[in-house]
């Protein structure tokens, strides 16, 4: 499953328009992305994703999702650590989940890719400009309703062979045109094969992430 802003949808409309759902590439599809291997291709509006981190990271609507809809409260506290991104995840979870017919014995795994410490401005912007600066009940059951309680299978597709090779070509003008990235690389990564043979790269990948990380970490630590 792949996940794209609504506003701005690439894969699907083969990409124009600007959104707030920020680390999400506009208008390209990423070298790393392996698109043959891709069966949905799910967009999600950042209308849905700035109004659920409003909600996440308040009282009203902490307690809304707690006190009206039964939730755990761990689990409620646990969704402020949600960034844009890992918003869309779920929603786009929640999606698949939905268009498969998947039931209560079945899991779709999605990942947190940020935090919601990285957004406290975009959330005092949403905030004011949508709520007037004041989230209170009847805002939460109005997110809830339009952004969780209401979620379809619009706005996706499950991809066939066509679609896979449509949205792969897009990437040639980005890599091969304007990045200079050898055709022949490019072309290999229609197959499987090339990317099963990443995996023999993984432990070097997670040594370099963690020097990175001890790298900086350790500025910090000094500054």
């Amino acid at each position: 499953m792949a996940v794209e802003a609504l506003e701005c949808p690439t894969m699907l409309e083969n990409g124009f328009g600007e959104h707030n759902i920020q680390g999400i590439g506009d208008k390209h599809i990423p070298l790393i992305h392996n698109v043959m291997n891709t069966d949905l291709v799910v967009a999600i509006s950042d209308r849905a994703t700035d109004d659920l981190d409003v909600m996440f990271n308040s009282e009203a609507g902490r307690a809304y999702l707690a006190e009206r809809k039964g939730l755990d409260p761990a689990l409620v506290d646990a969704l402020a650590h949600f960034g844009f991104s890992a918003i869309a995840n779920v929603l786009a979870a929640i999606k698949t989940a939905r268009l498969l017919d998947l039931g209560p014995e079945d899991a779709v795994i999605t990942v947190a890719t940020d935090g919601g410490d990285l957004y406290p401005s975009e959330r005092a912007k949403t905030l004011a400009t949508r709520y007037g600066g004041d989230f209170d009940s009847a805002s939460a059951a109005e997110v809830y309703g339009t952004h969780l309680g209401s979620i379809t299978t619009e706005d996706m597709i499950e991809c066939t062979h066509r679609d896979r090779t449509r949205i792969f070509n897009l990437g040639y003008y980005t890599w091969v045109e304007q990045q200079g990235t050898p055709f022949e690389l490019f072309e290999q990564r229609r197959s499987q094969e090339f990317w099963r043979g990443l995996r023999r790269y993984v432990g070097v990948w997670d040594e370099m992430i963690t020097e990175f990380n001890d790298r900086i970490l350790g500025g910090s630590a000094n500054s």
